[in-house]
């Protein structure tokens, strides 16, 4: 496996539970998040007009070459996005779940699709079956935490893990799966609750 791609995944797996901690306790809040995410939205733009190298050295490390080239930080900007909507759309546990399976299924589903994934999907050739049933029996414990119904925690897996297969594009913008993917687990959990 490209080794940027287990720093980017590392990172994923990583930046869940530390929002969902500072959330918890009171060190972050929704106008923190909306902050982050403005001032992210900014640095991006300062990158891609090679404003703020430093900080673009910094993101090379994490980032595919194709997004610092078009959009700088999309990942983390839009996993944040993807939080701080979960965690204004939907009630905080239920919100922490959404955001517990996107870090550690969307990553997870990736390295073990690369590095084992032999059966590819047939929503996206770059995605496999294999990475989907690791990031499905990687979410259920998760949300059952969260919401004890299994029945819940398997359809908020599979809806989770189905939202992260297809390339989803609108006006030709592609739909960052860290958008989807909390936010479809935190509503399927919610439909149980």
């Amino acid at each position: 496996m490209h080794k940027l791609e287990l720093r980017r995944q590392l990172i994923h797996i990583l930046y869940g539970p530390l929002l969902v901690l500072l959330y918890h306790f009171g060190w972050i809040n929704n106008s923190v998040l909306l902050g982050m995410i403005v001032g992210g939205s900014l640095a991006s733009f300062m990158i891609k007009r090679k404003k703020l190298n430093p900080i673009a050295k910094v993101l090379r490390f994490f980032e595919r070459d194709h997004h610092m080239e078009q959009f700088p930080g999309r990942g983390i900007l839009f996993f944040t996005i993807g939080a701080y909507l979960t965690l204004l759309l939907f009630e905080r546990n239920i919100a922490y779940a959404g955001i517990l399976i996107l870090s550690f299924a969307d990553a997870l589903s990736n390295i073990v699709g690369r590095h084992f994934g032999r059966i590819k999907t047939r929503l996206n050739p770059n995605k496999y079956i294999e990475g989907s049933i690791v990031g499905i029996l990687v979410s259920i414990p998760i949300a059952y935490y969260f919401v004890p119904n299994l029945y819940a925690a398997i359809s908020a897996s599979v809806i989770a893990m189905f939202l992260e297969m297809p390339s989803m594009k609108i006006y030709n913008w592609e739909i960052d799966d860290n958008l989807l993917i909390p936010i479809g687990a935190a509503f399927t959990l919610t439909l149980f609750t």
